[in-house]
């Protein structure tokens, strides 16, 4: 009798457990507001990872006045945390400055990975 119970219980315990997984599921739909931050976590996530490594080519598009823009080129020589440095190779066309840095050629830059992009 005491053999019976247990195998009863086996038996209740694999069919509670199969019925676990087979059961149907909906998938979560997301309103448009909850896709666009999904959307804009995994865009950051990869603009940080694509200029924070050691090495890589970056650029920072800089503003001058309301219609015109400025690139300015540099190699990322150090990772700390949130922050990457930014060895400057070529500071643009007008005068500017980046964390309280002048950008010249040679400076190095703290700043957030987001304020830069990889460039060739």
């Amino acid at each position: 009798m005491k053999n019976l119970y247990l195998v009863l219980a086996a038996l209740v315990g694999t069919l509670c457990l199969a019925g676990c997984g087979t059961t149907a599921r909906s998938a979560k739909v997301l309103d448009p507001p909850e896709r666009a931050a999904e959307a804009r976590i995994l865009a950051e996530t990869a603009a940080r990872v694509a200029v924070s490594k050691v090495g890589a080519k970056v650029c920072r598009q800089m503003m001058v006045g309301i219609s015109e823009y400025d690139w300015v080129r540099g190699v990322v020589t150090e990772v700390e945390g949130e922050m990457i440095r930014v060895r400057i190779d070529e500071p643009g066309r007008f005068p500017e400055i980046i964390a309280g840095t002048a950008v010249t050629p040679g400076a190095l830059i703290s700043d957030t990975p987001l304020n830069w992009r990889p460039c060739v």
